[in-house]
């Protein structure tokens, strides 16, 4: 035998689990809140949906390759073998650039946008504009406020708006209502505009409607903000420019002609030079053609009038050697005019988009040629990079100290060939004037004729080769492609949904609308210190749970008695079993049934255990020992005059005491008048003879007492009993209760401890005593079926007697 004493606050040690059937318990119990507000979050899900505006997101992507495939400046540069390159970075910055994206919306001639009511909510209804708005010219009207739009009739219409405008930092009200005709301006002073319908049927235009004429300043500025260009790969030329948007095909044609627009100021300043080139050539010809047309007239006169054919032998060789030598000097003045110039306007201007290129007047200086490209690419480098770039940019400095640096060699490079374009045109002149001398030795007429020929010749072949430049120029100009390839437009059926699906958002709202209580629910177990599940009573005592009590679906005391096919009754049923197997001896049984705080249902369970015992065919007395708030004697309907303390203080006899009642085989002994002393009465040596005596006259003495945590009362009459039961009621006593009596047991203050769980109502003490509300429902039927049986014997018997 171990002698060791036992500890009944002691657990066993082991990993907290988590408790899924406790869960599930305590889910069931309140489905009802999981049902109500698992469909307002549907509900309000569904609200959401309808109010919120899906957004999408729309992209395309370009292919923008570092090194240019397509003909550009170098096309009419001869012997220049560097390609312009694309930096992928910079390309980025074009795209986002705030004049790639003002010229776009330009075009897109987004000066008004559209809104219609649906219920609640205002919607954009871009494309399915029922009116149009044309603006009064020279008029600009007031952006950013709300017109509203209400059609009346098929002419008329009512427009108001109410909003507030800042203007030199003064706050104005705009409130006006009125009617206006469609077809007609509508002007005061804020707007001037006419409203033009779409649409002719009434019936589909009428609604409420309004606009908004927009900044366009302030929208770039909207739409730079939310335009996205990416570079898919470090190392790739692939560029993603997306965009969110409420409306699929508004976002679709603005990213569309964004691309667009930045491919076409691509390709112009990819044939800047040629249409530069272009503009020169036109301008030199239109002046030459009218020289070549005179010089033919007259040469053609001089001839007619003269009737000379053609030139005799030393004539024409004379002509030939000056053709020869004007042509050259003419092409060296050509070149010295163009060296001059480039120098000129290296030195007054900035903007470098007017430099002609030097194949346009024949030159071939691959060192020249070699600078006015490079000066040209890095100018277009620099353009670029302002558009996104501040002028304190590293690299826009870099590019600054580069363009200096190609001005100061090509004004060295210029300078050089100035000197040797005037030498040329020196030595040529001598050759000229001995060729002049050999002509003075001709006839006069053949003089006249030498030189009227030479003239035109000279005439004639600067003009084919301006027409030869101009050829060769505009067939670069045309061969000019960009370097840009659109992998994917922007689709609206591509526009990816962002966000949650309306069917996500719905189940969503179903899962945070049960979330929500199941929530509250495990907070509320976890800081809830009542007694609620068996598992609170086994994690926190070893004291033997004698049985649980059934909540009673009555008002009455006597429900056991009442009703003792009842559930509550079973289980007081199972109770008495297990005190059966408990208790065990020749004298009569000694419970005591105890609580450590009122209202547990001590009482209510003394006198119903002491009935269901008394059912069994056992002698039971009831002793009312609460002696402070006597209540038995009310149970029964009895008075209490005479009791336990008139007994202890030797007024009454015992056969003045013990009442028989209304239940068979159960006796009462009243409390008696509430005395002044309890605790000291019920400690006299007369309470223990008194318990004596009784034990060989019944089977069980059931002694209700006073509240355990409140009076010693109770505490004085354990030690008089057999069983000392305390009673925990569901939901309303609380774990440290539980405490307590643990130090009742290891304090040995009280012994012999056995509890038992009162109050219990189905389906809420966790699936262990769900039996009970089951057993229930199975006893009633097999009841109900006794009776059937009873009943139809009895109208057989009836039968059969008459």
């Amino acid at each position: 035998m171990n002698d060791h004493p036992i500890n009944f606050t002691e657990k066993e040690t082991q990993v907290e689990e988590f408790d899924i059937k406790k869960i599930i318990y305590l889910i069931r119990r309140q489905w009802y809140w999981l049902a109500f507000f698992g469909f307002l979050g549907l509900l309000l899900a569904y609200g959401f949906n309808k109010i919120t505006k899906p957004r999408y997101q729309i992209s395309t992507s370009i292919l923008v390759p570092e090194k240019s495939d397509a003909l550009n400046m170098k096309s009419i540069f001869q012997g220049i073998v560097d390609v312009p390159k694309n930096n992928i970075y910079n390309q980025v910055e074009i795209i986002k650039s705030y004049y790639n994206i003002n010229q776009a919306l330009l075009n897109l001639n987004w000066r008004t946008s559209w809104y219609s009511k649906n219920l609640f909510i205002w919607r954009d209804i871009y494309k399915q504009e029922p009116f149009d708005v044309q603006e009064t010219p020279n008029f600009i009207n007031t952006t950013g406020i709300a017109v509203y739009i209400k059609p009346t009739t098929d002419n008329n219409y009512i427009i108001s708006y109410n909003a507030k405008i800042e203007k030199d930092g003064q706050i104005t009200d705009l409130k006006f209502e009125g009617s206006g005709t469609f077809g007609q301006p509508f002007a005061n002073k804020y707007f001037n505009f006419t409203l033009l319908k779409k649409i002719n049927n009434f019936e589909t235009i009428s609604g409420q409607y309004y606009f908004v004429f927009n900044d366009i300043n302030n929208l770039t500025r909207t739409y730079q903000n939310k335009l996205n260009a990416t570079i898919t790969d470090k190392k790739g030329d692939i560029i993603v420019c997306s965009i969110e948007s409420d409306q699929p095909y508004r976002g679709c044609d603005f990213l569309n002609e964004v691309i667009k627009v930045y491919i076409e100021g691509k390709m112009n300043f990819q044939s800047e030079a040629q249409r530069r080139s272009l503009d020169f050539i036109n301008t030199q010809l239109a002046g030459i053609s009218d020289s070549l047309n005179t010089a033919g007239a007259k040469f053609t006169n001089f001839r007619s009038q003269n009737n000379i054919i053609d030139l005799g032998a030393e004539g024409t060789l004379v002509m030939n050697s000056l053709k020869e030598i004007e042509s050259e000097r003419a092409q060296s003045k050509m070149q010295l005019d163009y060296f001059q110039n480039l120098l000129k306007y290296l030195k007054d201007n900035s903007d470098l988009k007017e430099i002609v290129s030097p194949s346009v007047v024949g030159i071939q200086d691959a060192s020249l040629n070699a600078l006015v490209l490079k000066l040209g690419e890095l100018y277009n480098r620099r353009q670029v990079l302002s558009f996104s770039a501040k002028e304190n940019n590293p690299t826009l400095i870099m590019i600054d100290k580069e363009l200096n640096q190609v001005r100061n060699q090509l004004n060295e490079n210029l300078r050089n060939l100035i000197d040797n374009a005037t030498a040329n045109i020196n030595s040529q002149k001598e050759r000229q004037d001995k060729i002049n001398f050999q002509m003075t030795k001709l006839p006069m007429k053949e003089q006249k004729m030498v030189s009227i020929q030479r003239q035109f010749n000279l005439t004639n072949d600067i003009y084919t080769f301006l027409l030869q430049k101009r050829a060769e120029t505009n067939i670069s100009l045309a061969s000019t492609m960009p370097d840009v390839q659109v992998i994917d437009t922007a689709r609206p059926d591509l526009a990816s949904p962002m966000g949650y699906s309306p069917r996500i958002l719905l189940s969503l709202g179903f899962i945070l609308g049960t979330g929500l209580p199941v929530a509250f629910l495990l907070l509320f177990n976890f800081f809830d210190d009542h007694i609620r599940t068996q598992q609170d009573l086994e994690k926190n005592t070893r004291i033997p749970i004698l049985g649980n009590i059934m909540h009673s679906q009555t008002k009455s005391d006597l429900v056991v008695h009442e009703n003792p096919k009842s559930n509550i009754a079973e289980s007081f049923r199972a109770l008495r079993t297990s005190l059966q197997f408990m208790l065990s001896g020749p004298l009569g049984k000694v419970l005591s049934i105890h609580s450590t705080n009122p209202g547990e249902g001590k009482s209510f369970f003394s006198v119903n255990l002491a009935t269901i015992l008394a059912m069994n065919n056992k002698k039971v007395l009831i002793i009312g020992a609460d002696l402070r708030k006597p209540r038995l004697h009310k149970v029964f309907n009895l008075s209490n005059e005479n009791g336990l303390s008139n007994y202890l203080i030797g007024i009454d006899s015992i056969d003045q005491i013990i009442f028989p009642t209304s239940v068979e085989n159960l006796s009462l002994l009243t409390s008696g008048p509430i005395p002044p002393n309890p605790a000291e009465i019920l400690g006299k040596p007369e309470m223990k003879n008194l318990i004596d005596s009784f034990r060989s006259q019944f089977d069980y003495i059931i002694i209700d007492n006073a509240p355990t945590a409140m009076v010693t009362d109770g505490h004085i009459v354990s030690l008089l009993s057999d069983l000392n039961i305390f009673i925990l009621r569901y939901g309303y006593s609380r774990k440290h209760e539980i405490e307590m009596i643990n130090q009742y047991a290891n304090q040995k203050t009280i012994e012999n401890i056995a509890l038992v769980v009162n109050d219990i109502k189905p389906n809420s003490f966790g699936n262990t005593y769900y039996k009970y509300y089951q057993y229930e429902a199975d006893q009633r039927s097999y009841y109900s079926e006794e009776e059937d049986e009873k009943k139809f014997l009895r109208k057989k018997k009836v039968k059969a007697t008459s």
